[in-house]
């Protein structure tokens, strides 16, 4: 019992005592906030321009979108992205520009975690909108020195 209690009172230490600091001689704080900022926007351009190719090129193989349906995999979401812009683009749904906006990162070892809102303005069936916002947090990794995204959620703020 004795060694239980050990090692269980070691564990709360250790949990304690982690923190989101990098450990990864990969990371470069500064050098990898900005390459993951761009990564963000050109995925929203692509999108936006249905470019599904530059989009897959970005994600792990093993890429994941949490949704209204559940989980979906990199295949499906590809498929479902370009469903859904070409349905937008049919109805007359433009987005002329966009920001990012409040963007956060946090780095843990070769992984990162960002969230930010997209700001987006442009006009559906010629009546604008402006300030639409949609918050996102996306997981990223790093491994031999790209980037790529293994899950992503997005959700509207009113």
């Amino acid at each position: 019992k004795l060694t239980i209690v050990i090692a269980l009172a070691l564990l709360l230490i250790t949990a304690c005592n982690s923190s989101p600091q990098n450990t990864s001689s990969e990371i470069n704080e500064p050098e990898d906030f900005r390459q993951l900022k761009k990564l963000e926007h050109d995925w929203l351009t692509a999108e936006f321009k249905l470019d599904t190719t530059t989009i897959s090129n970005m994600m792990d193989e093993t890429y994941y979108t949490v949704g209204p349906n559940g989980l979906t995999d990199k295949h499906t979401e590809l498929k479902e992205m370009h469903a859904a812009i070409s349905q937008r683009q049919n109805e007359g749904h433009i987005v002329d520009s966009f920001c990012l906006d409040d963007m956060r990162i946090r780095f843990y070892d070769n992984t990162a975690i960002v969230t930010f809102v997209t700001v987006t303005k442009g006009k559906i069936k010629d009546q604008p909108f402006e300030n639409r916002r949609t918050r996102f947090y996306d997981v990223w990794i790093k491994s031999k020195g790209q980037w790529k995204a293994v899950s992503s959620q997005g959700t509207p703020v009113p």
